[in-house]
């Protein structure tokens, strides 16, 4: 009615002979200006109710996995996976999201049997809180209110997250955390701080006791990007852990008590990246993170391993990098080719690439690169970073996309070479020093969604180890395979 009123009044106006010069820029700032009030009119006497954004659902998944063994023993897991969201927004500047988990795994060990069942494997899985936080975002509340974005903003979230720094090579994990972040033109500076979810954090120190169910360790990071660039997003962090479980012993070997072990691992990283495009259908990635700080040595005196010595807090200088390129068809099936590289540094006076018993020995300085980050590495053998070398190169497409009831079948498969960096250090999976080569991976992938709803995904992966990398550990040259079956119902 407004618009019409002042259309009308244009009108008048110019037939009178008076509007040859009005500029209809002067239009648009009175509708900018009764819309302004309108919205505030709205916002000051329309309920809470009224301005709520709820939407809610769930999935439900069904998976089988059959998972070999470093022998290649088969172990079955079945997993029983009920999930139930609901995510609220008020006057497009708060927003709330929560995500409960229900699941069970189910497994059979088979050949493994004697192991034994976990009953933190068997059993429903902690925590039924998977996900909840919540965001304040100024610019979109005043983009509600007045209609107009701000150049600058600031959002701030804070709840139980997943939060991946960077490239996730120095953090990717579930935390209760707080972030913040505020942006003017072409930067933006975040902030974060938080601690790791226990029962969904696995430790890189496995020799720790409750190092898959407690882990508590505490980041602080800083993080600036730049979009002043067109087509490339430089930025760059610094990311700080201190260990919450430091002071914690255990006499290890875990029967034998004979070495008393203490731990505690702080670190920083500091991290060059960036994101981008080359051409239109060239995208790349790639971060390159520095670690230092200290660890606990190991207690095993090298010389005599019968002797336990005295630890002391060594020194760590380690590094990482990870470059990633995708070439994108831009056809109707989506056709993309993807290759990747990720290094990390390790150090052969380790016995173990990440554990405190059987570390850096007294008196050396860690070179081994550790964090809580995740990158792909594979379904099967799936190695840490830490002393490794792994290239991959994937495709996937949808080749029925002309098909209504197949176009939406995409199918994968991606080859992952893996090498140590040093060919006397250990990587994360048992292996023989003194080769480099440790072998290579074909992960294949189907997944389709036969309906809105519906979705059914395949995974399969084999292993095929250099024998020499494994040569005198009880049958670990062996192939090792990897199956995944799931259906996830949307509701």
């Amino acid at each position: 009615m407004a618009a019409a009123s002042v259309a009308a009044g244009c009108a008048v106006h110019a037939a009178s002979g008076q509007g040859t010069g009005f500029d209809a820029a002067q239009l648009q700032r009175q509708l900018n200006v009764e819309d302004a009030e309108l919205r505030q009119a709205f916002f000051s006497s329309t309920p809470i109710a009224e301005r709520l954004l709820v939407d809610y659902g769930g999935t439900f998944r069904y998976a089988f996995n059959v998972i070999q063994t470093p022998q290649s023993e088969n172990q079955i897991l079945n997993v029983f996976d009920l999930r139930l969201f609901t995510r609220v927004e008020l006057d497009g500047g708060h927003r709330f999201f929560g995500r409960l988990r229900f699941q069970y795994n189910a497994w059979d060990y088979l050949d493994t049997r004697g192991i034994g069942v976990d009953s933190t494997e068997q059993d429903w899985q902690d925590p039924i809180g998977e996900i909840y936080w919540y965001e304040f975002d100024y610019a979109g509340l005043m983009a509600a209110q007045s209609g107009r974005r701000p150049d600058f903003n600031v959002n701030m979230k804070v709840g139980r997250q997943y939060v991946i720094w960077g490239q996730g090579l120095a953090l990717s994990t579930y935390m209760y955390a707080l972030m913040g972040e505020v942006s003017a033109g072409q930067w933006k500076v975040g902030a974060m701080y938080g601690v790791t979810a226990g029962h969904d954090t696995v430790d890189w120190d496995l020799s720790r006791p409750g190092f898959d169910e407690d882990t508590d360790r505490r980041y602080w990071g800083v993080r600036m990007d730049f979009s002043g660039f067109t087509g490339h997003r430089p930025y760059a962090y610094v990311l700080g852990q201190t260990d919450g479980n430091a002071g914690q012993v255990a006499d290890l070997p875990p029967g034998l008590g004979t070495f008393p072990t203490e731990f505690n691992y702080r670190s920083y990283y500091a991290g060059l990246g960036s994101t981008g495009s080359i051409s239109t259908n060239l995208v790349y990635r790639g971060e390159v993170v520095y670690e230092w700080g200290a660890t606990e040595t190991d207690p095993v005196d090298r010389a005599d391993p019968t002797i336990a010595v005295a630890q002391e807090m060594a020194n760590v200088s380690a590094w990482a990098a990870l470059a990633g390129l995708t070439w994108l068809a831009l056809d109707p099936s989506d056709t993309r080719v993807d290759f990747q590289a990720v290094v990390g540094t390790g150090d052969d006076e380790r016995l173990d690439a990440g554990n405190t018993f059987g570390g850096i020995p007294p008196g050396r300085t860690d070179h081994a690169f550790n964090s809580l980050g995740y990158v792909n590495t594979g379904l099967v053998l799936a190695p840490e970073i830490t002393n490794l070398f792994c290239p991959s190169l994937g495709v996937s497409t949808a080749p029925f996309a002309g098909i209504e009831s197949l176009k939406q079948l995409r199918v994968g498969a991606t080859v992952f070479g893996f090498l140590k960096v040093d060919g006397d250090a250990p990587i994360s999976v048992l292996t023989t020093n003194g080769t480099n080569l440790i072998g290579s991976e074909i992960d294949l992938s189907l997944e389709w969604r036969i309906m809105s709803d519906l979705d059914i995904n395949l995974r399969y992966g084999a292993f095929i180890p250099n024998v020499a990398a494994f040569e005198g550990l009880a049958d670990q040259g062996n192939i090792r395979q990897f199956v995944y079956v799931g259906v996830t119902y949307a509701f």
